[in-house]
């Protein structure tokens, strides 16, 4: 994907989306201006607008009021993150994407944060190279669906199908998958992912290649390591 050239409006507009602290004069048409600009954005029969960079995709709501909202906000500042763009809001050198293509990702997942570890320069040693985190890392708490017993997803539900479609669109490019998670059963975000990616994400379901319960408060890169080299 070749990134096109920001002029002065626009590079402002995405420094202002990385601002430390979140800038509380971001307007929705400069916003939208810019996703215009980089790539292409659809409005939606429900009023949303889907916008696709590259290979990275998501859904935004336009605000209520000129000023653009915090949710909001932070989910367009991780869907550019996944586009390419640093925190910074520098423009990607490369415009690709964060996935590479034809590497091992290995992602260690729970309801507060995936990470996604590839193996590093040395061709052997895992390395962590980034993570996500859920807009409402609590918010699975607070919303409990009660279904069937026979219903896989069980008694609690996360409440945001957005963050596991984010690791989706970060696990593209990926020639294998590793799925790392706390072994908890029904509540278990490996095992929502899991059926997640087989029910919409099929193409990238696919490139999984195995799946391993493991404590992760307590899961080491050398544990790690070891869960990797039982998939080579």
């Amino acid at each position: 994907m070749t990134v096109p050239h920001l002029n002065e409006h626009h590079a402002r507009t995405l420094r202002e989306i990385f601002e430390h602290p979140v800038a509380r004069n971001l307007e929705w048409p400069d916003v939208l201006s810019l996703m215009e600009h980089l790539g292409s954005v659809q409005q939606r029969h429900d009023g949303k607008y889907q916008i696709q960079i590259g290979t990275a995709q998501t859904i935004i709501e336009r605000p209520h009021h000129k000023d653009f909202e915090l949710t909001e906000l932070l989910r367009l500042r991780t869907f550019l993150k996944q586009a390419g763009f640093d925190g910074t809001g520098s423009q990607p050198s490369s415009g690709q994407s964060d996935a590479p293509s034809g590497k091992r990702i290995v992602v260690a997942i729970d309801h507060h944060q995936a990470r996604f570890f590839e193996v590093g320069s040395d061709g052997v040693h895992l390395v962590e190279r980034d993570h996500m985190e859920p807009l409402d890392p609590h918010g699975f708490e607070r919303h409990l669906e009660h279904r069937k017993e026979a219903d896989y997803k069980g008694e609690r539900v996360p409440e945001a199908d957005e963050y596991y479609d984010r690791i989706a669109q970060r696990l593209k490019g990926a020639s294998t998958i590793l799925l790392v998670g706390d072994a908890t059963g029904k509540s278990s975000a490996m095992r929502y992912l899991e059926h997640h990616l087989q029910e919409k994400h099929g193409d990238i379901w696919h490139h999984v290649v195995g799946t391993e319960n493991s404590d992760l408060s307590s899961l080491t890169l050398p544990r790690l390591q070891e869960l990797n080299e039982k998939y080579k």
